[in-house]
């Protein structure tokens, strides 16, 4: 009976180590899943990452052409601004040249013939939005819209010649008028006495008509 168990041990005692052996493959295979699910991953990322580096490269070439249709446009513009305005002072130099070319004529002739250039100019510019400023003779130097090209010592310091018209183009200033500015001359001084004196009776005559509405009213 002993022998039989003995017999019966050594049996099954090398059993042990195939069992442990059979088991290791297993093991073996759970980290070579990971490692498979890594690489896939990575992969996958990788392919992610190769995309989002394609759009960005297409973006930035997009915005390559994009900056030099600008540029292109720009340039086209600042060149032919003016086209417009050119085109418009055309007939000006026409009629300039036509003067030249004409028969001698006399000076009054010649005389009316600059003066109609002149206000087919002048027309020009107040259809393009350039109009004269006021010189204001008489007036307080005004630094905004003058340069005082002359000055005379005395008091009150007024503009009292207007040595090249000035021009403001739509709100803002295009050229200073160039002045001379000195004390009030007489004549400036009876100019302005009258009319403030103009003023003073049109207020007047404003206020008696209103006063006359509201009785009869």
């Amino acid at each position: 009976m002993a022998e039989e168990e003995k017999e019966r041990v050594e049996e099954e005692a090398p059993a042990a180590p195939a069992e442990a052996a059979g088991a290791e493959p297993g093991a073996e295979a759970a980290p070579e899943r990971e490692g498979e699910d890594l690489a896939a991953r990575l992969a996958a990322t990788e392919e992610k990452a190769a995309d989002y580096l394609a759009q960005l490269t297409r973006l930035k070439a997009d915005f390559v052409n994009y900056r030099r249709r600008v540029e292109r446009d720009r340039a086209e513009l600042t060149a032919y601004a003016n086209a417009r305005l050119l085109k418009e002072l055309l007939p000006v130099l026409d009629n300039l040249e036509r003067a030249l070319a004409a028969p001698a004529a006399s000076a009054e002739a010649l005389c009316r013939g600059v003066e109609q250039v002149v206000k087919q100019f002048q027309a020009v510019l107040a259809k393009e939005g350039v109009t004269p400023l006021d010189p204001g003779l008489g007036e307080p130097f005004n630094p905004e819209q003058q340069e005082a090209l002359l000055r005379e010592e005395g008091e009150p310091e007024v503009v009292v010649a207007e040595l090249q018209r000035g021009y403001r183009y739509h709100d803002r200033v295009l050229r200073p008028t160039l002045v001379k500015v000195g004390p009030r001359p007489p004549q400036v001084e009876s100019a302005a006495q009258e009319r403030c004196s103009d003023e003073e009776k049109a207020e007047a005559t404003d206020m008696g008509n209103g006063e006359v509405d509201e009785e009869h009213v």
